[in-house]
């Protein structure tokens, strides 16, 4: 019995060698494997970054109508921080540049991950049904999206509502013999039997992570990952391998698949889902729909961490700020304009360093739409504007804008050419004349106009609100104004002035403070004067407005 022990011992060591040297095989088999294919139809101008090419690729339009676009979304166990916040800024950044720079119709889909072992322990951890737990932190996701003004997509697919469709499409991997039912009845897919595994990225044992180790000794390669993962406990759904819940990569790849078919034209997400997220939705989905290329173009954004510190921001690490307590300090397009200066592929170290430097950015451009307003309106004057060479800085702005944009969308250095593009002009309209013969000569109205116009473009197609008028409005509430307090000051300005012309029975200061009157009866307040100031109140308007 001692001896064949020993055999089994030996023979056992023999298959571990052999298991470990086909795994490094693979590896280095799908290291040198970078082939993206170069999808038909369309190729425009623009170049995006391809992480299976490991370089900017032409983007080209499969369907002259509209482009797919999936993002991965949250798993809802806990608030949205700055992490997700900027990943979904920074894609939404994208979105909004396809649509308005180059006019492309974008049909969007975003999946929600409602069953997961963090749910499940959070609602154990609350005393409440898991899927209270997750309803809430969906419904808190959105409103933290609606608040940072980023669009939402047009489906929205939770995953425990599609249940049996990720069943069926586990199914079909397995009829491809593809994929096995392991010991522990929980479904793995067969990584060896896929050519080209690990095409997004070089792979290595070391990037597993701990529930794919524990997993081990239920699998035929340590670099299967799983389908379906058998429970007997905590929220089950039917399965024909048993009670259980889909795995993270499954959701995905099922989801987009059922939404968009067998061609996804832009996956996007954080960098940090490269791998092994999307490498095995790539792999599972390809298997699935017999194809060599489910995505054609990958989208990854930088990771966020707090200034000073080496890690990413995230829950598990708990250094995290919430949406909710950025936007107590900071406007959402103050940390949109953050995330425009770093640039989506880039790593954003957030501060308040960062943050001032951005509201400045920001302010520069709002003091400019209002200059520009004021210089059109006659209410501004201006020296030294010279309508020629506005409109060749014009040219050269648009064209410089437009090649950034097409270069990966480099959104950083199409901020730093408008920001060159409105220092100029900003100065001269707010230079002081030195002769009346000056100001009358510097009348350059429509180079002004064309220029603010241009900007606000820009800016606009980049998803700043405080550019559209309606948006700037809608930011100003009667919450934020004290009405009483704001009507009060105007009547106690209003007394001094009065005080003012009886004291010197000054017939031009009266008529000031008549048309005072006037104009606020226009707007509805009725003032009334009495022997020791003034009252108002809320009337009809009873004075017709001006033509």
């Amino acid at each position: 019995m001692l001896q064949l022990a020993r055999q089994l011992r030996r023979h056992e060591k023999f298959l571990q060698l052999v298991r470990q040297t086909s795994i490094k095989q693979l590896v280095r088999q799908t290291a040198t494997k970078r082939n993206w294919l170069k999808p038909p139809g369309h190729e425009t101008d623009l170049r995006i970054y391809n992480c299976v090419a490991k370089r900017n690729v032409p983007f080209i339009l499969n369907n002259q109508y509209f482009v797919t676009w999936y993002t991965c979304g949250p798993t809802v166990y806990d608030s949205c921080h700055l992490g997700h916040a900027s990943c979904y800024v920074k894609l939404d950044i994208l979105q909004r540049i396809l649509r308005h720079h180059f006019n492309l119709n974008i049909v969007s889909a975003m999946n929600i991950t409602d069953i997961d072992d963090k749910i499940i322990a959070k609602s154990e951890s609350l005393g409440k049904d898991w899927r209270d737990v997750a309803r809430f932190y969906e419904a808190e996701f959105w409103a933290d999206l609606k608040n940072l003004n980023v669009l939402e997509p047009n489906v929205k697919a939770r995953v425990t509502d599609h249940i049996p469709k990720i069943v069926n499409y586990i199914e079909g991997i397995i009829k491809k013999r593809l994929a096995y039912v392991g010991d522990d009845n929980s479904v793995y897919m067969d990584v060896r039997c896929v050519k080209d595994y690990g095409k997004l990225q070089n792979i290595s044992l070391d990037e597993q992570n701990a529930e794919e180790q524990s997993e081990r000794e239920f699998k035929k390669s340590p670099m299967d990952f799983a389908l379906w993962k058998a429970r007997e406990t905590g929220p089950t759904f039917p399965s024909p391998w048993g009670s259980g819940r889909p795995a993270w990569h499954i959701e995905c790849s099922a989801l987009a698949g059922m939404i968009f078919g067998d061609n996804v034209h832009i996956h996007a997400g954080g960098i940090d889902l490269r791998f092994p997220h999307h490498e095995n939705e790539e792999c599972q989905s390809c298997v699935y729909h017999d194809t060599k290329q489910w995505v054609n173009y990958w989208l990854h954004t930088g990771h966020l961490s707090i200034k000073g510190e080496t890690q990413k921001m995230s829950n598990s690490l708990k250094n995290t700020i919430s949406v909710k307590d950025m936007l107590k300090n900071y406007s959402s397009d103050d940390f949109r304009m953050a995330c425009a200066l770093s640039n989506y592929r880039s790593q954003m170290e957030y501060s308040d360093e960062l943050m001032m430097m951005a509201k400045s950015h920001l302010n520069k451009f709002k003091d400019f739409r209002t200059d520009c307003l004021a210089y059109l309106s006659g209410k501004k004057t201006a020296t030294g504007l010279d309508d020629s060479a506005i409109f060749e800085n014009l040219k050269f702005a648009q064209s410089h804008v437009d090649s950034s944009i097409r270069d990966d969308f480099n959104t950083n250095r199409s901020i730093t050419t408008l920001m060159d593009q409105i220092s100029s002009i900003s100065r001269c309209i707010n230079a002081q004349a030195g002769s009346e013969e000056q100001i009358q000569t510097a009348s350059s109205l429509d180079a002004i106009a064309a220029v603010s116009n241009y900007v606000a473009f820009i800016l606009q197609s980049f998803g700043f609100r405080f550019v559209t008028t309606e948006e700037h409005k809608a930011n100003v509430t009667t919450e934020q104004i004290d009405l009483n307090a704001l009507l009060e000051d105007i009547l106690n300005t209003r007394k001094s002035i009065r005080d003012k012309a009886v004291a010197d029975k000054n017939a031009h200061l009266f008529e000031i403070c008549d048309d005072l009157r006037k104009c606020l009866l226009q707007n509805g307040i009725d003032i009334r004067d009495h022997s020791k100031g003034s009252s108002w109140s809320f009337t009809k308007r009873t004075i017709e407005r001006e033509n």
